[in-house]
């Protein structure tokens, strides 16, 4: 059985995925991870199965369902954006309809609020839904732990900032705006107004956390990392940049960057519930109240109002004159299947796949000689045709990166030292296991 797992961005997912194709080519798929979806809607690839990231009811995401299924794969979904954070159930409306459910196999979920809350709204797919959790909280696990100790890091016990607002300019917002009306989330309860406000308020918590920043360069001796959101441009950080012991970077896993991290600062950030969960010292930065920002993420943080406070509890900290407070985490074990199960994510996802993969009449191989004759035809017509296949939320793998990261999670599990990865495409990676 084929198995794709197509990345929109890299940093956020390549880890996890990473983890999912190797198990799945363990047991006998051969697996495609990448830049794939493209060319699975140009029929490059024969039918197997397919995780998407979400099954968004917007008419372009069920147009390509539509496609898959008229085609004979099997699609399943991981969301990849809500379930673990949420403070509210907007998201099942939002993210989740009757009919991208029609269309979908099965729908793997973070934890008991996701499963939950979908299965309320949706009883007749509640079969659809598979309590697995999602692989990214995998490597939050004790057993994963080797994974970042193993790994060779620039800098040690510097300060991290983990961004989640994206400073969007005029014209950026506006073709955000056309994008949440075309999709129909304006339809399900994504007001003009609440876009608005969620971009206003972001400028101004930029701001705020500029004058921290700031603040602490001139105090500081150690390292400030500052890490935007995935989709921001490095370039509304230049006059960061330049302040004294202060880089941006938006290299690399979070999960890597919070490892070595002395202390982390957020504001609602995914991030930085990861960084309470793993017992770094984590601070919660809430200059006013504000409409952006995860509150739940915020909930697990030591939560600062001032400049002044904040500076004073990072001094602390930095002293090791300040004790955190330890978490109760029995509210993010509520979110989180995989941080407290015998069986990890990936482990609960591929058994899915599995179960999936003996469906005889999806079972299709691809041909490795005419797949590469295809790419190399695409490619020269494109490259003849000066062809533009559309926005990349990432361009292609770190080869280096990539390989040394297969190669620490090979250490993992025995079975894995069968598999071969390979390189396709600059974007395109298959894993397979060698006889």
């Amino acid at each position: 059985m084929n198995l794709y797992l197509p990345i929109e961005i890299l940093n956020r997912e390549f880890h996890s995925k990473l983890l999912i194709a190797m198990e799945s080519a363990s047991r006998g798929m051969k697996v495609y991870m990448g830049r794939v979806k493209e060319y699975l809607l140009r029929d490059f690839f024969a039918p197997g199965i397919v995780l998407q990231k979400s099954i968004t009811p917007s008419p372009s995401r069920l147009k390509e369902l539509e496609f898959y299924k008229k085609n004979n794969f099997i699609v399943t979904s991981l969301d990849e954006e809500v379930g673990l954070v949420n403070f509210n159930t907007k998201y099942v409306k939002e993210r989740f309809s009757n009919k991208s459910l029609e269309l979908t196999h099965k729908v793997f979920t973070w934890g008991k609020f996701d499963y939950n809350n979908l299965v309320n709204k949706y009883k007749k797919h509640k079969k659809k839904f598979v309590k697995s959790g999602n692989p990214r909280v995998d490597f939050w696990r004790k057993d994963l732990e080797f994974f970042f100790n193993k790994k060779k890091f620039r800098f040690k016990n510097y300060i991290l900032f983990s961004f989640n607002f994206a400073l969007r300019s005029q014209k950026e917002f506006d073709e955000h705006l056309k994008f949440m009306k075309s999709s129909g989330y304006r339809k399900r309860g994504f007001t003009l107004s609440r876009s608005k406000k969620i971009r206003k308020d972001s400028f101004r918590i930029f701001e705020k956390f500029s004058q921290l920043i700031k603040a602490l360069s001139n105090k500081t001796n150690l390292k400030i990392i500052v890490r935007p959101h995935p989709i921001d441009k490095i370039d509304n950080y230049i006059l960061l940049e330049k302040l004294k012991n202060v880089e941006v970077l938006k290299k690399g896993n979070i999960s890597d960057w919070i490892h070595n991290a002395k202390i982390v600062i957020h504001s609602g950030c995914a991030g930085g519930l990861e960084a309470s969960v793993r017992g770094k010292p984590t601070i919660s930065y809430v200059p006013f109240k504000s409409t952006h920002g995860h509150q739940f993420s915020n909930k697990f943080s030591l939560k600062v109002k001032s400049l002044n406070q904040c500076l004073d509890i990072v001094e602390k900290i930095t002293k090791n004159n300040f004790k955190l407070k330890k978490n109760n985490l029995k509210d993010f074990y509520n979110r989180a299947f995989n941080i407290t199960s015998y069986s990890p994510g990936y482990k609960t996802i591929v058994d899915e796949f599995e179960k999936l993969s003996k469906i005889q009449k999806y079972n299709h191989e691809n041909n490795d000689y005419l797949l590469n004759f295809k790419f190399k035809i695409r490619d020269i017509r494109s490259k003849f045709l000066k062809l533009n296949y559309g926005n990349r939320k990432f361009s292609f793998f770190d080869k280096k990166e990539a390989l040394k990261t297969f190669e620490i999670l090979k250490e993992s599990n025995p079975k894995f030292n069968k598999l071969k990865l390979n390189f396709i495409k600059k974007d395109i990676i298959q894993i397979k296991k060698i006889d």
